[in-house]
């Protein structure tokens, strides 16, 4: 893809249109805007396009058209002074003439916050509704005032197992534990059911990722969205555990299937300035939607009526089909330019500002056609056979595995911080929402990689504290367990913003599937890693502590991100390794080429 499809800037025809644009500059110089004489408009520079955004970069949020037009940012006829919207060229420059943050990116994004917190019901749902309670042996027992809850699994004789038991119902009613008596000897199926849902997860990001690039966004988010309700109703209707296992894989699959599909929908409508915000505040609804079970669970304590209250939202998403918008990055991708044109045309009216013309040329199109469209169309491949690309996908892989690791390894050891299973859980999940203000705060100032390595070693070195602490110092090993959360947390919203931002269109949901697709080997080695500390309590955090470590440390060899507009094409993927100029400088050296004399002597 050549800089001409991005920004075509249009040179006078004749001689004669040349002396009258000559004068039109001279006069427009002292306005501050461009007028070109003739039927045609000619298509301004990208610096003089983004004159109609504010200086904060919002622009078409708070500007109306009537604004717009009293810039006199148009085209004048010879024969009429009517104004006319200028041309610009390139997703990223249309986009941001529109608005980087307008009214429509907004209500879309804040819209596309409920799917992305349903995520962590569908998750971590079975935190409760797979808890196990106190049990005892109910074999041959004649009625008793108060049982003995000793979890034990034999008779009296401590010789014969027990086939029946007693549950403590004191704090839930029912669980999938004790209506399908999974302990003992079908202690197993717990966790073979945890596993199956981590297998879900892994199949879910890769399958949705590829089908999102593959049909487009809104096919994915459709596909999720039955996947997650269909799969969670199953959930609390099942007759039987094998029929609830498989219930939960499903839930699993479309819980992050969602996620990854409404991230990346949300990010490719948004302009560079607000993309990390934006990218790290979407992880804030995951973290209240944990938050949210939390509240559920302390007022339904039937599994199965618990399972239903959390389903029901999610039906709701299918309505969402009405009106969230296909990507424009990905129609012009796959080259449906026109349907791109429809969707600007909407962010235009909502944003209250004149839509750039487009010329319907041949040669000609303000939306441009990618350049070697159909080697991007081959879609995951280009991943694998660009040296590059293959590289960062390798270290973001990793990042997204040790990540994962520490994460639910840290999640795991949050039970222990309080006797009471609704405070610890809410505990671990609160301290998410500082870890994303954090990597707010400082991601545009510090970068990408150097906030994400320090949150992967600051996770990994709070593990290897807690491991050499004596384990006496409770209040002390608390406060590292939660910053190792805080650093674990930061880490997962940081490689979400990086990925999408190191991979062009065509394979950026893919690379995100990809990664996240990983990341469930990490998700499926903690509970193993947590079992080591039957072996030895040091191994888990020893382990998760140098994995961590060395995540952060191999991060340090990607490029830098902050402030560049999302690649489009593999091209200008690869050009952000550039050393002597990277990917921002490449476009603005190509621009000042291609600015006629006349806009460049203003």
């Amino acid at each position: 893809m050549t800089m001409d499809d991005v920004l075509h800037i249009s040179p006078p025809s004749t001689a004669e249109s040349q002396e009258e644009n000559d004068a039109a500059s001279d006069a427009s110089s002292q306005t501050g805007s461009s007028v070109v004489s003739g039927d045609r408009a000619d298509t301004l520079s990208v610096n003089q396009c983004l004159l109609l955004n504010t200086e904060d970069g919002v622009g078409a949020d708070v500007r109306s058209e009537s604004d717009v037009k009293s810039e006199e940012l148009t085209t004048v006829s010879s024969e009429s002074a009517e104004p006319r919207a200028p041309v610009c060229q390139g997703v990223d420059f249309i986009l941001d003439y529109l608005g980087q943050f307008g009214r429509f990116q907004q209500l879309l994004y804040f819209c596309l916050w409920f799917p992305a917190a349903s995520m962590a019901a569908g998750v971590y749902a079975s935190v409760y509704i797979e808890w196990s309670p106190r049990f005892t042996c109910a074999d041959n027992r004649e009625f008793e005032e108060e049982l003995n809850f000793d979890s034990t699994c034999y008779r009296p004789d401590n010789v014969t197992k027990c086939t029946t038991f007693s549950y403590d119902t004191s704090l839930f009613t029912s669980t999938v534990v004790t209506d399908f008596d999974l302990v003992c000897s079908r202690d197993y199926i717990r966790t073979m059911s945890k596993t199956i849902y981590m297998m879900g997860m892994l199949v879910g990001s890769f399958v949705f990722g590829w089908l999102g690039d593959k049909f487009g966004r809104k096919a994915a988010f459709l596909a999720t969205s039955v996947c997650l309700s269909l799969g969670s109703l199953a959930c609390a209707l099942a007759p039987n555990v094998e029929a609830y296992i498989v219930a939960r894989f499903i839930t699993s699959c479309g819980g992050m299937g969602i996620f990854i599909t409404v991230f990346v929908l949300a990010m490719e409508f948004i302009g560079p300035k607000f993309r990390t915000i934006c990218g790290v505040a979407i992880q804030i609804p995951f973290a209240l939607g944990e938050l949210y079970i939390v509240l559920i669970a302390y007022l339904v304590r039937d599994w199965r009526i618990y399972q239903a209250v959390l389903a029901a939202p999610f039906f709701l998403f299918l309505l969402y089909l009405f009106f969230i918008p296909e990507s424009v990055r990905w129609l012009i991708s796959r080259n449906r330019k026109e349907d791109a044109k429809v969707v600007l045309d909407r962010v235009a009216k909502i944003n209250k500002v004149i839509m750039p013309q487009v010329q319907d040329t041949a040669d000609n199109d303000a939306i441009p056609e990618t350049e070697g469209k159909s080697k991007d169309q081959a879609g995951i491949t280009q991943m694998f056979t660009n040296s590059t690309l293959r590289i960062r996908f390798l270290v973001m892989a990793l990042n997204w595995i040790v990540a994962t690791l520490g994460y639910y390894g840290l999640s795991l050891s949050s039970a222990s911080l309080s006797s009471n299973p609704f405070t610890s859980f809410a505990l671990s999940a609160a301290m998410e929402i500082p870890a994303y203000l954090f990597c707010v705060a400082c991601l545009d100032k510090a970068g990408r990689k150097g906030i994400l390595a320090f949150s992967q070693i600051l996770a990994g070195s709070t593990c290897l504290a807690v491991a050499l602490l004596p384990a006496d110092l409770h209040l002390l090993t608390t406060a590292l367990t939660l910053m190792g959360k805080f650093g674990a947390s930061a880490s997962f919203a940081i490689v979400f913003v990086f990925t999408a931002e190191l991979f062009p269109t065509p394979v950026r949901n893919s690379a995100i599937g990809l990664c996240s697709t990983s990341a469930r080997i990490g998700g499926l080695l903690a509970p193993y890693i947590a079992d080591l500390s039957s072996t030895d309590p040091l191994l888990p955090f020893l382990i998760i502590g140098c994995c961590s470590c060395v995540g952060g440390l191999v991060a340090l060899v990607l490029p830098e991100t902050s402030g560049l507009p999302l690649p489009d094409t593999v091209q200008e993927a690869v050009a952000i390794s550039s050393r002597k100029n990277n990917f921002r400088e490449n476009i603005l050296a190509v621009q000042d080429s291609l600015i006629p004399q006349e806009f460049s002597k203003q």
